[in-house]
């Protein structure tokens, strides 16, 4: 694990110094920041609720570069567990996008999960990479790697291991305004809670710009009601209100 934590540092510098690199004047010229602020009804994330069925505060920002390379961030409120839960989960990242062709895309990130000060016992921080391939920009496939996941959602592990997320998506577009996205997915959580489960959703959007409204059913199969109980796993709805900003470098 300390081998780990250097290599990660190491990486952040890296892309640290991308950054800075991409500040420049002549590359800041052609950064796109955009960002969203809302509320959700349900925080879902592979088909788990971190708010247990309670509505949620959120906020992204996202800086893409010429180049491909992009930066972001997350946050959103939370309340996990019955007990003792963090308020907040925020996340960070960093990737590189690019379209071969018409027909092909490709994207690389890197993601930290955190919880600031998160009253429970267990470490539920972890870092994930995901590389994802896109078909027309209407189907992706996707697949997530943590090596360092102990916890997630609202239950402890058993132990700290290697994790994987493996997910199909497609979405289309019915007009200008309205447009559906569907995915299924499965997440192996062998060495962390020794099982895995499947989770799905679909969610109907509709862009009354600068204002987003989407319409989620989500869920997960039995074993993540078993693992991490109902009231986190399961069926169910959630509406998301989004108001979507740019800023002009």
């Amino acid at each position: 694990m300390q081998r780990l934590s250097i290599y990660l540092r190491c990486c952040l510098a890296c892309v640290g110094a991308c950054v800075s690199l991409l500040l420049a004047p002549a590359a800041l010229a052609q950064t796109s920041v955009t960002g969203s602020i809302g509320a959700t009804s349900d925080f879902v994330f592979r088909g788990l609720s971190y708010t247990r069925g309670d509505p949620a505060l959120q906020a992204s920002l996202d800086v893409e570069f010429p180049v491909g390379a992009y930066v972001g961030t997350f946050v959103s409120t939370t309340n996990p567990n019955p007990g003792p839960s963090p308020a907040a989960e925020v996340d960070l990242w960093a990737g590189y996008q690019h379209g071969f062709n018409e027909w092909v895309s490709a994207d690389l990130r890197y993601t930290h999960y955190m919880y600031p000060d998160d009253p429970r016992v267990a470490e539920y921080d972890r870092d994930e990479f995901t590389a994802t391939l896109g078909v027309r920009s209407t189907v992706f496939f996707s697949a997530t790697f943590s090596p360092n996941t102990e916890s997630i959602a609202s239950t402890p592990g058993i132990s700290t291991g290697d994790t994987w997320a493996l997910e199909v998506s497609a979405r289309h577009a019915l007009s200008t305004r309205w447009s559906v996205s569907v995915g299924v997915g499965r997440y192996v959580l062998e060495e962390i809670y020794a099982d895995d489960y499947d989770y799905w959703g679909a969610t109907l959007s509709a862009n009354f710009s600068p204002i987003e409204l989407h319409l989620a059913v989500l869920g997960a199969d039995d074993t993540a009601e078993r693992i991490f109980s109902t009231r986190a796993a399961g069926e169910r709805i959630a509406v998301t209100l989004l108001y979507r900003f740019g800023i002009v470098p």
